[in-house]
């Protein structure tokens, strides 16, 4: 195996290493260790698209209403059955239109995201550094 294709493999293979640490910090986000990956990824769809709305979720993911709402009830303060949420996303009330309501990140959202762009970027900030000296 040439060093070149070696080098490639270890990029790979530590970049997959990183994205499984950060699917570890959302597992570990509920005791029972059993977060949908759908909620992750509507997680970080609000996260890119902040103040998006259920319906934005539903059209992006072919996802049902039922699906949306348990989703973002899931990552948000409250769950379905009166259970605690993950806290990530709030629900607020729209402004200018009431019949709508905004996802937005909360300050645990937020910082979640932080943590998770720091460990999937840790290498790249190694990288930067040493030319940085």
């Amino acid at each position: 195996m040439t060093q070149a294709k070696l080098e490639g493999l270890l990029k790979i293979d530590n970049e997959s290493y990183n994205l499984l640490r950060v699917l570890t910090m959302f597992m570990k986000l509920d005791n029972s260790q059993d977060v949908p990956l759908q909620a992750m990824a509507v997680f970080w769809y609000v996260a890119t698209y902040q103040n998006c709305t259920k319906k934005d979720i539903e059209k992006y993911f072919d996802m049902s209403k039922a699906s949306a709402s348990r989703m973002t009830d899931y990552i948000s303060r409250y769950h379905r059955l009166g259970k605690a949420g993950l806290g990530l996303v709030s629900k607020e009330q729209d402004p200018k239109d009431k019949r709508r309501t905004l996802l937005k990140l909360t300050r645990k959202g937020k910082d979640l995201i932080e943590k998770s762009f720091n460990t999937l970027y840790e290498d790249m900030k190694s990288f930067e550094a040493e030319f940085e000296e």
